[in-house]
């Protein structure tokens, strides 16, 4: 059986996860997410990625790099799929000109808050709670 593509043996979130409507889908590296951008987020996405590896070196904490590497890679899904940065645009554009029903439906309860008003209605160990109360 061949080895799961990632670092080492631990696979990236990017290889594992399906990303629905999604037509180009991108690696979650360094050189894939690099390939993807436009050419002025290329080097702004190196040297920021440059800068968290430095840190990385001196500290070995891989958590900068990882957040870069997040941040940028959404970005990357979005330059290979210009159809689903035209639709986020588009939804901006009627958030910021007041539109809610991009949201779709309420965003509210009618009756407040289940959480606050009913703090076991959301309690995944209510029953056992009730049970050996």
């Amino acid at each position: 059986m061949p080895r799961p593509r990632g670092v080492g043996m631990m696979v990236l979130m990017a290889d594992t996860i399906p990303i629905h409507g999604v037509r180009n889908r991108i690696a979650k590296n360094g050189p894939a997410i690099r390939a993807a951008l436009h050419p002025g987020d290329r080097e702004k996405f190196v040297a920021e990625l440059r800068i968290a590896l430095a840190g990385a070196d001196d500290s070995l904490d891989l958590v900068p790099v990882a957040a870069v590497i997040d941040k940028w890679w959404s970005r990357a899904v979005l330059t290979a799929n210009p159809e689903i940065e035209a639709g986020a645009l588009a939804d901006r554009r009627r958030l910021e000109a007041g539109d809610l029903t991009v949201l779709g439906g309420t965003t509210s309860h009618p009756a407040g808050d289940p959480e606050v008003t009913d703090p076991q209605a959301h309690d995944p160990l209510g029953h056992l709670r009730r049970a050996t109360a």
